[in-house]
């Protein structure tokens, strides 16, 4: 499954960049539209250990009375298996689990300090279509089907409240005179849900040229949205953008439904949440022509204490301003 959706962006990238579809802004005009779709799947540096994949499509707009605010909504899709392919639930590994869920958010934009709040509806169980959607890229490309989903985690409504905010470390702001440029954000986020309860902090650095309004790149969560929440005025649209990126961060979780059960159903997979999981992630991003895409690696420590080892993925994201 892995190689697919990397294919698939790939190509569509390719054919952004030649036809170049988005229109012009005006010299100093901000885009108020932005549309990411963000994938989440195997790495090549290792395993992704229970987190079998992930999709998030979100799409954001500015006010035009007002760019500060913005409002958006989102589509978010993850699909968690055991590490041991068998036929059913593996005791002691992650069990079967899908979640599909809308959501719909508001963001403030800032100097210095950006906002934003999201509220999601989804449904674990058969109506994730987590089985379905896993069964159609493995039939269709020939690989093999997981046959343990009649032991999946059983169907419920949950609802979400997600914030986060991102503040600008302007001491770590450099522009050399060949143009090269540095900055960084801490973020904070909390979560407040069926889903989970869970409270994180990280600092994100980047490194490169005429870099653009800091894209949500850290990962499929809620409350991240192709649209940066910390204005750049430095920032010129007409000019390629590049940069590398390196950040971590460390999460404090008080419950995580896909581990340790719901709100309306119990069970017991033999698995206990981890109440600290930290998070790494290095990447490399384009800004060209108001179309933004990021390849990165993820590494995140064990979500529950019978895992072995760390989890492994890879992200990519494309996102269009207009």
């Amino acid at each position: 499954m892995s190689a697919i959706p990397w294919m698939i962006m790939a190509a569509a990238g390719a054919a952004i960049d030649y036809v170049d579809p988005l229109p012009r802004l005006e010299p100093g005009e901000q885009p108020r539209h932005h549309l990411r779709m963000l994938m989440e799947n195997d790495s090549p540096f290792g395993s992704d250990c229970n987190y079998t994949h992930g999709t998030r499509i979100d799409y954001a707009q500015n006010l035009a009375k007002n760019p500060h605010h913005a409002f958006g909504a989102s589509l978010t899709q993850n699909i968690y298996t055991p590490e041991t392919h068998t036929r059913g639930a593996v005791p002691g590994e992650h069990p079967y689990a899908g979640y599909l869920a809308v959501g719909v958010a508001h963001m403030f934009i800032g100097e210095t300090i950006g906002s934003s709040i999201e509220f999601q509806i989804g449904a674990t169980g058969k109506y994730s279509f987590a089985e379905d959607s896993q069964d159609l890229i493995h039939k269709g490309f020939g690989l093999d089907r997981w046959e343990g989903w009649h032991d999946q985690i059983p169907f419920e409504m949950t609802f979400q409240l997600t914030a986060r905010q991102d503040y600008r470390l302007a001491w770590l702001e450099t522009t050399t005179a060949s143009g090269l440029q540095t900055d960084a954000t801490l973020f904070t986020r909390e979560e407040l849900g069926t889903v989970s309860v869970a409270a994180e902090t990280g600092v994100y650095f980047r490194f490169g040229r005429n870099l653009p309004p800091a894209m949500q790149v850290n990962g499929n969560h809620a409350a991240t949205f192709g649209v940066g929440l910390i204005r750049k005025p430095d920032y010129d649209p007409e000019t390629m953008s590049w940069y590398l990126l390196a950040g971590g961060s460390v999460r404090y979780v008080a419950h995580d439904l896909f581990i340790e059960g719901g709100v309306f159903h119990d069970y017991d997979f033999g698995c206990s949440r981890e109440p600290w999981v930290g998070e790494a992630t290095v990447g490399f991003g384009v800004r060209r022509k108001g179309v933004d895409y990021y390849a990165g690696v993820v590494t995140r420590t064990p979500n529950f204490h019978a895992q072995v080892d760390d989890t492994f993925f890879a992200t990519f994201n494309i996102a269009f301003h207009w």
